[in-house]
């Protein structure tokens, strides 16, 4: 006799819980406790049980489903990259599902719930940093992955070299004669996000250590991005004697704020006052920022591509690019001759 497919009422029994139960750990799994949903998830791998098998099948041969899952979806940098994400998909029968993080619990949950029921056939993971448990969750599903902004083992990635980024950064500022630097970002309140902001402000700070020059901590910011506090650390530092020469924002959103700011304290942009943005948003070049770009929507392209090509070929190795991070050099910087009336101070 052929064995028949495993049910509802089979994996409650197995996990010892209502058939509701399952249904919650299915599409809702927030609202179940994380021991209880661990057993239920046990029972689906150990029974094989697939959600309304016929429904889904019948559907995917239409329309097939691809995840994309990241800290802060509402980001212009989130906008781009979905946007190079959804240029190979348009046309390809795939539908794009947006899951928004918001703590490392909800993370978790969403990664049991896709790899539970296989509500998509892929999934791309933007800055984010898995667990262990989480990761090795992801492995057992057999989901295809790719993660975007980080390097990840086993898994197809488009990592971006951020240290890299913040070095380039502090040696154009460097070469054009810029002594006295100043950072500031959003400081990495998101222990599950990749610490962007932090890299990036290493290799800023050590790039200028090797030339003998100290990065002051009265000259760095680190704090939440929203207007009212980003404005007072901004207006801190820019508000005494003691000033920079040029600043490092570790985003393009966050030097635009500066720009501003600085304005409104009689402080030009760049003839007081240096500037250099992170992740060239389109924003970016209307406004002639200079900054360092990370190609975001060809890194969505990229990890939408690996993604498809995984699809096809599931044993093929994983595969890992590194974003080509380019210095766009815009309206934002002079050289050391500029500001100092003609005599070039650069060295």
């Amino acid at each position: 006799m052929v064995k028949s497919a495993a049910t509802i009422y089979d994996v409650a029994r197995a996990a010892g819980v209502s058939p509701a139960t399952v249904s919650r750990v299915l599409n809702e799994p927030s609202r179940v406790q994380s021991g209880t949903r661990k057993r239920v998830l046990e029972a689906i791998a150990a029974l094989g049980f697939v959600p309304k098998a016929d429904a889904v099948a019948h559907a995917r041969k239409q329309y097939k489903k691809i995840g994309v899952i990241a800290p802060f979806f509402t980001e212009p940098s989130f906008m781009q990259r979905l946007r190079g994400i959804s240029s190979v998909l348009s046309g390809k029968h795939y539908e794009l599902v947006v899951y928004a993080i918001e703590s490392a619990e909800e993370l978790d949950e969403y990664v049991d719930m896709l790899a539970a029921n296989r509500r998509v056939d892929g999934l791309v993971a933007l800055c984010l940093d898995f667990g262990p448990e989480t990761l090795q969750t992801l492995r057992d599903s057999l989901v295809p992955a790719c993660f975007v902004e980080s390097d990840v083992s086993g898994f197809d990635s488009v990592a971006v070299d951020n240290y890299e980024g913040g070095r380039l950064a502090a040696r154009l500022l460097y070469e054009k004669g810029y002594r006295r630097p100043a950072f500031i970002g959003e400081a990495s309140s998101r222990p599950f996000a990749v610490p962007s902001t932090d890299i990036r402000l290493r290799g800023f700070r050590d790039y200028f250590r090797e030339m003998g020059i100290t990065l002051e901590a009265r000259h760095t910011w680190l704090g939440e991005f929203s207007a009212g506090t980003a404005d007072r650390g901004i207006a801190g530092l820019l508000g005494g004697t003691d000033l920079p020469d040029c600043v490092f924002a570790s985003s393009d959103m966050i030097a635009l704020r500066v720009s501003k700011l600085a304005a409104e304290r009689g402080k030009r942009v760049p003839e007081d006052l240096g500037l250099i943005g992170f992740d060239d948003l389109d924003i970016a070049e209307y406004l002639s920022l200079t900054t360092i770009s990370q190609g975001l929507d060809e890194s969505g392209r990229l990890a939408a591509e690996m993604i498809l090509d995984r699809l096809q070929d599931p044993g093929r190795s994983p595969r890992k690019i590194l974003a080509a991070l380019e210095v766009k050099d815009r309206g934002t910087l002079t050289d050391g001759a500029a500001r100092n009336g003609g005599e070039d101070v650069s060295e």
